[in-house]
């Protein structure tokens, strides 16, 4: 099992208080957590906006999390835990964890936390609450992935590229340290685990479920890519091997997959590759195709990308968040 080691805890809505500025760069006190102003900027307004709205009052509280992964290095990981204050003062058990994995932006993004804080105050989804781990892929504890991608593409290379038997150990390692991680936390049911992936996320989220693991009980990504898939060793369980459909499975993770038409990083053939592997490994793949959108359409800071392939798309979001509401509310009362 993953050792790991938490900070002191903080508000989880702390970062509010926030200029963009003190944001967009690293800082003593903390890591990097956005590309620049604007993005931080529009994080922090649709953040904002959405604790606004909530019906319920309670709060958020969040700490950094060091973690290792079990490899010969014991390769640092930099997470963040999120949790309600509530149970912190109830010490509430058997309640259901769940994983961000991060995109290419790496694990120091304030997208993630805000969804990580929205997911915990879900007061109608999880009424007993969550606990929610931001996971680290790369090892990137002071958001250093946001100005080195030469430094990230190495070691995204490094981790994704499998090896000539078409497996990705490293990736698995880090995966699994994850799951160990989060299963530790205090009042986390380690037989109740969902992951949410987005854009670099997918695979982990793919890999979890060539991993079979048996607490996973939802996997979902969001405008996932899954370059590569037709390197991987061909993994299949013709037992329970079945086709998509509406209807939740159990004993295999429920996939949701999200993604745009109009992406130019999520391949056609490689949307289809992942999907018929989902679906051999016995789980239960629905794919969400949307019309006119683009690569990141779930991050509203992506409006301010300059590049033409990134776009926020609200009415994608919206329905992509409502059909993974559902998907958790449903897979974790089948399961229990």
């Amino acid at each position: 099992m993953a050792a790991s080691s938490t900070s002191s805890w903080e508000p989880g809505t702390e970062i509010l208080s926030l200029a963009p500025s003190d944001l967009s760069k690293p800082s003593v006190t903390g890591p990097q957590l956005a590309k620049d102003d604007a993005y931080a900027e529009a994080i922090l307004k649709a953040w904002t906006s959405d604790a606004e709205e909530r019906t319920s009052k309670q709060t958020s509280t969040c700490s950094h999390i060091l973690y290792k992964c079990n490899n010969e290095d014991e390769t640092s990981l930099h997470g963040c835990i999120y949790r309600s204050s509530q149970l912190i003062e109830n010490n509430a058990s058997s309640i259901p964890g769940l994983i961000l994995f991060h995109t290419g932006a790496g694990p120091q993004d304030i997208f993630l936390r805000w969804k990580a804080d929205s997911l915990v105050n879900d007061k109608e989804l999880f009424p007993n609450g969550c606990v929610v781990l931001i996971a680290d892929i790369i090892g990137d504890g002071e958001g250093w992935a946001w100005t080195d991608r030469s430094r990230y593409e190495t070691v995204r290379k490094s981790i994704l590229i499998p090896d000539k038997k078409g497996e990705r150990n490293e990736l698995k390692c880090r995966i699994q340290a994850a799951i160990d991680t989060l299963s530790a936390q205090p009042g986390v049911d380690p037989g109740q685990i969902a992951a949410l992936g987005f854009c670099m996320g997918g695979h982990p989220i793919l890999e979890l479920a060539r991993m079979n693991v048996p607490s996973v009980k939802v996997l979902i990504t969001y405008h996932g890519v899954f370059d590569g898939v037709d390197r991987l060793s061909h993994v299949s369980n013709s037992d329970n091997k079945i086709s998509s459909s509406n209807e939740l499975i159990t004993g295999k993770p429920n996939v949701l997959v999200c993604t745009g038409e109009d992406d130019p990083f999520v391949g056609k053939e490689d949307l289809a590759l992942a999907t018929a592997m989902f679906n051999d490994i016995g789980c239960n793949c629905r794919v969400m195709n949307f019309e006119k959108t683009r690569h990141g359409f779930t991050n509203p800071a992506q409006d301010y990308n300059p590049s033409d392939a990134f776009a926020f798309n609200e009415d994608s979001y919206s329905k992509s968040w409502s059909a993974t509401r559902d998907l958790l509310k449903k897979a974790f009362r089948l399961n229990k």
